[in-house]
């Protein structure tokens, strides 16, 4: 280390970050070097406290009455309504958006700090100074807010009164008995409470492991998941006797994924699974290299040579057949910018390179002459590809939306990654102010975020000619996205940027 206590970079370029010099000497006491840390513990309580009150305060200004004022159809939906927490009763629907966009979050964080942090500030207020004063941490807090963020304010108001005073010196798990002890010795309906509001909130999600795998995860009751554990492993017992010396967790995993794809069962209708790949061409060749660009499966990306297995799997590398209950579809891209030009079919491809097409001529008799064979020989001599056209009604049609979809790949709403087929395909310029129905003048918004464009107060969504989609917030904050794989130059900013930009001091 240098002198003064400058960190000298080692040889890969990182930097170490290191005491200056004058404070680490033998002089320097471990009592002090605990001290800092408990510091930096309170210092991070009271920032998170100081965080929830600020929260809770633009939340108190997001009043559900904001809805109202449009009707049914800019209220919330059904799922919505049931997926919000108690918490955000009274606070505008659109409010969790809007603060995933102001700390660039995910929607399900946001909707949690949210009512973290008004039950912090009314119900659990003891809990809150506590916090601030820096003699809780954060996770111990979130431990009360969970147990007592469902209790009535006088039961939440004794458990507080009881615990709060040794929570300082209680480890986390400790504090979590304690809470949850006082919690049922003063209300006795809170466990059977617990479980029903936790089987409300029941759903299936996929969470991604390593190695390029998956995990689907199903919530439901204890015991109806252990006996669908228990069935899953008897199946893979079954296997196991069939002479399948795969491990038993293979078996297991393939014997519940054939339960709920049934590939075997032909007695009722067939349910599609939509996938959606986008790689490069180079990537799926046989002779690919080992570092071949990584390919995207549903907004994850996922190794080349696992995506050339999934696509041998599906028979979709074989042009002379069409997969059953599918279809294939490649989009073709700008190689330098990365913007998707068109999508289109294997047969729309062929016909496009002019291979297998069939011309027939007339003679002026009106008899049909011989019929040629492949045009053009190599195939040069098509039509070619171009994006759908431009059409008069309001509605997109099907080219339009096929190829949308296939560019945004999700909700173009920052933060939001909901897949294709919950979508709206939304006139980024409306079609009532003389917006074309073109797909550059679409964007891809679900439901929920489409419904705050139309009739949220003080939100503004601009697409730019570059394909940027710009939502600004009623407080003033603005990001912007660009559909996925696009690779423009930056661009200055959207003039009404300027506004929002404090003074220049040379200037004035």
């Amino acid at each position: 280390m240098e002198d003064g206590g400058v960190p000298r970079p080692p040889e890969d370029g990182v930097p170490v970050p290191v005491l200056p010099a004058e404070v680490v000497s033998p002089l320097l006491a471990e009592l002090e070097l605990v001290c800092d840390i408990w510091s930096a513990d309170a210092h991070m309580a009271r920032e998170h406290a100081r965080q929830a009150a600020t929260i809770a305060e633009l939340a108190r200004r997001r009043s559900a009455s904001r809805d109202a004022a449009y009707g049914p159809r800019g209220g919330p939906g059904p799922d919505s309504r049931a997926m919000r927490p108690a918490a955000l009763a009274d606070v505008s629907d659109d409010f969790v958006s809007e603060l995933a966009v102001i700390r660039h979050c995910s929607e399900a964080e946001a909707g949690r700090l949210g009512a973290e942090s008004l039950l912090l500030t009314t119900k659990l207020a003891p809990t809150w100074s506590e916090l601030y004063a820096g003699r809780l941490t954060v996770r111990k807090a979130r431990i009360l807010l969970d147990l007592l963020g469902d209790a009535d304010e006088e039961v939440a108001a004794g458990v507080q009164a009881r615990v709060l005073p040794g929570a300082e010196a209680c480890p986390p798990g400790r504090l979590a008995d304690r809470a949850r002890y006082h919690l049922y010795r003063l209300d006795a309906d809170a466990k059977e409470r617990r479980r029903r509001e936790a089987e409300r909130r029941a759903d299936v999600h996929v969470e991604r492991t390593a190695d390029d795998l998956g995990r689907l995860v199903i919530e439901g009751p204890l015991p109806a998941v252990h006996a669908a554990r228990d069935a899953v492993d008897q199946y893979a017992r079954w296997m196991r006797a069939d002479g399948d010396d795969r491990p038993m967790g293979v078996l297991r995993s393939a014997a519940a994924l054939d339960l709920i794809l049934r590939p075997w069962d032909t007695s009722r209708p067939p349910v599609t699974a939509q996938l959606h790949i986008h790689a490069a061409l180079s990537s799926l060749r046989p002779d690919a290299p080992a570092g071949a660009a990584p390919a995207e499966l549903d907004g994850q990306l996922i190794s080349a040579a696992q995506c050339r297995e999934l696509l041998a799997s599906l028979d979709m590398l074989n042009l002379g057949s069409a997969p059953t209950g599918g279809a294939v579809h490649v989009a073709i891209d700008d190689p330098a910018t990365g913007e998707t030009l068109a999508v289109a079919s294997r047969a729309e491809l062929r016909r496009a390179a002019g291979l297998g097409r069939r011309i027939r001529r007339r003679s002026r008799r009106g008899h049909p002459a011989e019929a040629t064979g492949l045009s053009g020989g190599a195939g040069d001599d098509g039509p070619g590809l171009r994006p759908p056209p431009p059409t008069r009604g309001y509605r997109p049609t099907a080219a339009q939306r096929r190829l949308v979809t296939a560019r945004d790949r999700h909700c173009r709403m920052p933060g939001c990654r909901r897949r294709p087929g919950r979508h709206d395909l939304d006139h980024g310029r409306a079609f009532a102010a003389g917006g074309p129905t073109a797909c550059w003048n679409f964007c891809c918004l679900c439901r929920r975020h489409h419904r705050i464009k139309t009739f949220a107060r003080g939100w503004s969504f601009t697409l730019l000619p570059d394909g940027r989609l710009i939502v600004r917030t009623p407080s003033g904050v603005s990001r912007h996205t660009r559909p996925p794989g696009w690779y423009h130059d930056p661009e200055p900013d959207p003039p009404w940027l300027d506004d929002l930009a404090p003074p220049d001091p040379l200037r004035m």
